[in-house]
């Protein structure tokens, strides 16, 4: 299969988990309140707690995919500012917690990538989780 085919199909997933997410009630009651169950039925309620577990899931997988088709509104190369955040030259500033998009290149291999992380700080200053051994500043990013 195609990657082009594969993101067709995914678009097609997050229709379909926002159509379940609805008629659940998630959006409006995580806890699935508003569903009609048997609240004195054991059965019901498991299956009431399982289906909990899984719309979690599900919300967070669309969210996923949602995130993967927003436009890149910037690409950028980040420097620390006088505050000691790092900031793109159009001034979007991370933080601790922060989702970001920066581009990796490993000695193994010849393309860079993109991934997506989170920024943390350790006390001392801001460093990508699952890469700390990379410096932020200078690091190019981007903004969706």
């Amino acid at each position: 299969m195609e990657l082009s085919m594969a993101l067709v199909q995914m678009r097609g997933l997050k229709c379909r988990i926002d159509d379940i997410l609805s008629v659940t009630t998630y959006d409006e009651h995580a806890d699935l309140r508003g569903l009609h169950a048997d609240r004195k039925d054991s059965e019901q309620l498991f299956q009431l707690r399982e289906m909990q577990k899984i719309m979690r899931k599900m919300a967070d997988i669309g969210g996923s995919i949602e995130y993967l088709f927003r436009p890149v509104r910037e690409t950028s190369t980040l420097h620390k500012d006088e505050n000691g955040e790092y900031r793109t030259e159009k001034g979007y500033c991370y933080r601790s917690g922060s989702l970001i998009e920066a581009l990796l290149q490993e000695e193994s291999n010849e393309t860079p990538y993109w991934v997506q992380t989170k920024v943390e700080h350790d006390g001392e200053d801001y460093y990508l989780m699952g890469y700390e051994d990379i410096p932020m500043e200078g690091m190019e990013v981007r903004v969706r």
